[in-house]
Parts: C-alpha cells; sequence; structure tokens
C-alpha cells in the first residue's frame, strides 16, 4: 500500500518554534523583573505558542489507497473515498483552503501544507470529477504560494529578540 505524507511546511514550522523557544527564555527573563502582569502576558503568549507549534508540528494529512488520514494534535480522523462526498476551494488572496466534505463532516486544510497542489491534486484525482468543484481544477492550474505568514512570523522571531536584548541590557544595568 502507498502512502503519501503531508506537513506542514518547514519554513513556517521553524520560525513558530524559534518564537515559542524565544518566549520561553523571555519567560525566563522576566522573572527576575518581578511584575506580576508582565509574567501573565508572557505566560499566556507562552502557552499559546507551544500549543499553536506542536499542533502545527503534529499534523499531518496521509494519503493512500484505501483514503485519507488527517492527524492533529490529541485526534485522527480517517475517511474512506467513498465517503468523501465533496472537494472545494476557497481563496482570499493569498490564503487557500480546501474544504473537503464528508458524510461525517467537513474538514479543511490549507495552503500552508508542503506540496499542497499535490495534495489537492491526489484528493481530486481519487474523487473523480463529479465530487470536485470546477474551482478546484481552476485552481490547481494557476497555484498559490502564501508567503506571507511565513515572513511575518520571521519578523515576529526579529521583535522577541530585540526584546530580549533589551531585557538582558536593562538587567545588567
Amino acid at each position: 500500500m502507498n502512502e503519501t505524507v503531508y506537513k506542514i511546511r518547514r519554513a513556517f514550522l521553524f520560525p513558530l518554534l524559534a518564537i515559542a523557544v524565544l518566549l520561553v527564555l523571555l519567560f525566563l527573563l522576566s522573572l527576575f523583573n518581578r511584575q506580576i502582569w508582565e509574567l501573565i502576558v508572557l505566560g499566556i503568549l507562552l502557552f499559546a505558542s507551544l500549543l499553536a507549534a506542536v499542533d502545527m508540528a503534529r499534523k499531518e494529512i496521509i494519503i493512500n489507497d484505501r483514503g485519507l488520514k488527517i492527524k492533529k494534535i490529541f485526534r485522527s480522523k480517517e475517511f474512506g473515498w467513498p465517503e468523501i462526498t465533496h472537494l472545494g476551494v476557497v481563496v482570499l488572496k493569498k490564503k487557500v483552503y480546501f474544504l473537503l466534505t464528508t458524510t461525517n463532516g467537513f474538514y479543511i486544510f490549507s495552503n500552508l501544507f508542503e506540496n499542497h497542489v499535490s495534495l489537492a491534486q491526489t484528493v481530486a484525482e481519487k474523487l473523480g470529477e463529479e465530487k470536485v468543484e470546477p474551482e478546484v481544477k481552476a485552481y490547481l492550474e494557476h497555484p498559490l504560494e502564501r508567503l506571507a505568514l511565513i515572513v511575518m512570523s520571521w519578523v515576529a522571531v526579529a521583535i522577541i529578540i530585540a526584546t530580549i536584548i533589551l531585557r538582558v541590557l536593562e538587567i545588567r544595568t
């Protein structure tokens, strides 16, 4: 049985994981400052970023001959090809969301997945013409890449690094 695994792009995962690690460092540095509001805000940001980083790192879509499996951090859903009733797409500027409708509900995956064009094309081929919207076929001919989110993530890393540097200089003086 041939399986293909699709994960979130590494270009997005690396800055997301860096943000989480840098927030841990910033939180530890803030322990010396002893301002409770700062610790609370950093604690909330740290928790949210760690949760997002772990969720994104564990997210997978596995396609095989029998169907597809969507794995997330705490759950996994598996569908046979006959259970999938529809594949649609929504394009919002550079954000692309594929809507997979099944007999058990609907599921969304975006163009943040590595090789998302191959993923959508494989699903479309397995489903057949009658279950795939014409917009999906049009998108597959002219795919879009979502680079702005990756750039914004690296900007967030730079801002956190600058904050850490300022914090360290503040502690030394």
